[in-house]
């Protein structure tokens, strides 16, 4: 499968909350970062904590536009991060509730045919 395909595979099964389908294209020891300073490693670590913050915030990515390194090892994808304000929820944060959707970048990389790093930045922390 191309990087490409590999990583809109990646970007469906996130916005179809299929968590289980997402985390087979990534290594055993894969990273995620999060956009509020989380990072965690490894498959269990990596797909618990990435639902519960998709879940959470009821996230999808769209309009997407997928860029590839020329070695073809990274990925970077501007897209808008679509959500809502759950933050209330999480112990008197003080959100408003309400949808919201902001500009983002998704940056993959990729060894030996799977993804060792997933990181999301957004300009605000949803």
């Amino acid at each position: 499968m191309s990087i490409k395909d590999q990583t809109l595979a990646v970007i469906n099964a996130l916005n179809r909350h299929d968590f289980v389908a997402l985390i087979t294209a990534f290594d055993e020891e894969a990273v995620l970062d999060l956009p509020d300073g989380i990072r965690v490693i490894g498959h269990a670590s990596f797909r618990d904590t990435l639902s519960a913050y998709v879940l959470r915030h009821d996230l999808t990515l769209e309009d997407c536009v997928v860029m590839i390194d020329e070695a073809g090892l990274r990925v970077a994808v501007e897209c808008t991060l679509n959500g809502q304000n759950r933050r209330g929820v999480d112990a008197d944060a003080g959100g408003e509730e309400g949808p919201y959707a902001l500009p983002a970048v998704l940056v993959l990389e990729r060894e030996e045919g799977v993804f060792s790093r997933l990181s999301l930045f957004c300009a605000v922390r949803p």
